[in-house]
């Protein structure tokens, strides 16, 4: 089984996967890596899509949990983006993002009105699969007013490096990120960490050669061309039937008929390519974003 396993390298598919199913395991993250002491049922996942009322786009979080007084933002990055540095050797990029995800999800925390929930403090957790600056592989960034000499413990960023924990590590924690990044699942199945043991059974289940993300990710792109072609038939089709009716004398009954028989086809064409997606594990908001549809369209094609 580990022979052909890759590197999940925090891809989407697998990270939120991991998330989503085991709830012990993402517990485990947050406490350890924040400091916290949160249990299962403390927690909530929640829509992972914010609009930035300043910029006008939509942000996708990875994972956004809350709770009583709690918003988390849970980020994976497998890549460098930019290797432009700062005086500091920092990566300018992931710097400038890990404060402008920070700032968007403590503006929007005060917008929760559930009874119970108290005042909101925020933290973002950006997970790296390579080394960045400093001696910690887990680095928490505050904010200080520095005329008054004030710690404001609301707004905290985490930049945790997978590449900078030890493969021997003793620390749960720290075996448990580092599960996101190895190929040699294989010793994690018998972690002392029932935690992690239980991750890493999970993800030996899953087929994670470059080959089999290559076919997945190809299947995604053919089924979602297959509908932008189907809708350029469907304007052509609009398009012929139109002449065609005008040049008969009968352009009402043969423009309604050829609209209702392309609705037809397009209604059961995007329910097929919507519920191969959701099998396939990806998310409706997820779904919704590539389609350009809003969330409400792509749930009355699930069934």
């Amino acid at each position: 089984m580990t022979e052909r396993l890759e590197a999940i390298g925090l891809t989407d598919y697998y990270f939120k996967e991991l998330i989503k199913r085991k709830k012990n395991y993402l517990t485990l993250l947050l406490n350890g890596i924040c400091n916290l002491d949160l249990k299962e049922s403390d927690i909530t996942l929640t829509d992972t899509e914010e609009r930035d009322l300043c910029t006008l786009k939509t942000v996708n979080y990875d994972i956004k949990v809350v709770s009583m007084d709690l918003t988390i933002d849970l980020e994976a990055q497998i890549g460098i983006n930019s290797k432009e540095k700062n005086e500091y050797g920092e990566y300018i990029y992931d710097v400038s993002r890990g404060f402008y995800y920070l700032s968007l999800l403590h503006s929007k925390s005060y917008e929760y009105k559930e009874k119970g929930y108290r005042k909101k403090r925020s933290k973002v957790i950006f997970i790296y699969k390579y080394d960045i600056e400093g001696d910690d592989w887990i680095q928490k960034i505050g904010s200080i007013n520095f005329s008054t000499k004030r710690v404001y413990d609301d707004m905290e960023l985490y930049l945790v490096s997978l590449e900078k924990i030890p493969e021997d590590s003793k620390i749960e924690v720290g075996r448990a990120l580092k599960l996101l990044s190895t190929k040699d699942i294989g010793k994690y199945l018998e972690d002392k960490s029932k935690i992690i043991k239980e991750a890493a059974e999970m993800l030996s289940d899953y087929d994670k050669t470059d080959e089999a993300r290559r076919l997945r990710d190809a299947r995604l792109k053919q089924e979602y061309e297959e509908g932008v072609r189907l809708e350029a038939a469907k304007d052509e089709g609009i398009a012929q039937g139109r002449e065609e009716g005008i040049a008969q004398g009968r352009e009402e009954g043969l423009a309604k008929g050829r609209e209702e028989g392309i609705a037809l086809g397009e209604e059961k064409k995007k329910k097929e390519f919507i519920s191969s997606m959701i099998q396939n594990g990806m998310k409706k908001e997820e779904i919704a974003k590539l389609l350009n549809l809003s969330l409400e369209e792509v749930e009355k094609y699930i069934e």
